[in-house]
């Protein structure tokens, strides 16, 4: 079964009262989900997930940490694979986001406080990786 390497990201801003924000993507197909994209030939995980997070929310933002991975499988058109993904904690630097559109299929980029990203988020294991991530900024 061939592997399919990923990486996304949980990217985060502060505001001036303190609260933390997190960029959230909605793709064409209405979910709401944490950005992310597959790595490029012999391309360094930390540089793809800046890449990704650019190219889908024009945002951009410097890795922080590794949170955690997610491990599933997907059905292809080869049939079933297995993909990895690898979650980091990016700080957002600079830019409004906005959605990529194109052949990313994703129509809107919106910053939400933590609460709101949990909420909106329907897959328990991507939901599972920004409640590791709101960790990180309780210590």
């Amino acid at each position: 079964m061939k592997t399919i390497y990923g990486v996304g990201a949980v990217v985060f801003r502060l505001q001036t009262n303190q609260t933390i924000e997190i960029l959230l993507i909605r793709k064409r197909k209405g979910f709401w989900s944490l950005p992310k994209g597959k790595i490029r030939s012999n391309e360094p995980s930390i540089k793809a997930i800046v890449r990704e997070v650019y190219e889908e929310t024009h945002v951009t933002a410097e890795v922080i940490d590794l949170i955690g991975s997610i491990d599933y499988l997907i059905n292809t058109p080869q049939g079933q694979q297995r993909k990895i993904v690898d979650y980091y904690l990016l700080r957002a630097i600079k830019g409004r986001a906005r959605p990529a559109g194109g052949k990313e299929q994703i129509v809107a980029a919106e910053w939400v406080s933590l609460a709101e990203a949990i909420e909106r988020i329907q897959r328990p294991r991507l939901r599972a990786i920004v409640r590791a991530a709101q960790s990180w900024f309780s210590c």
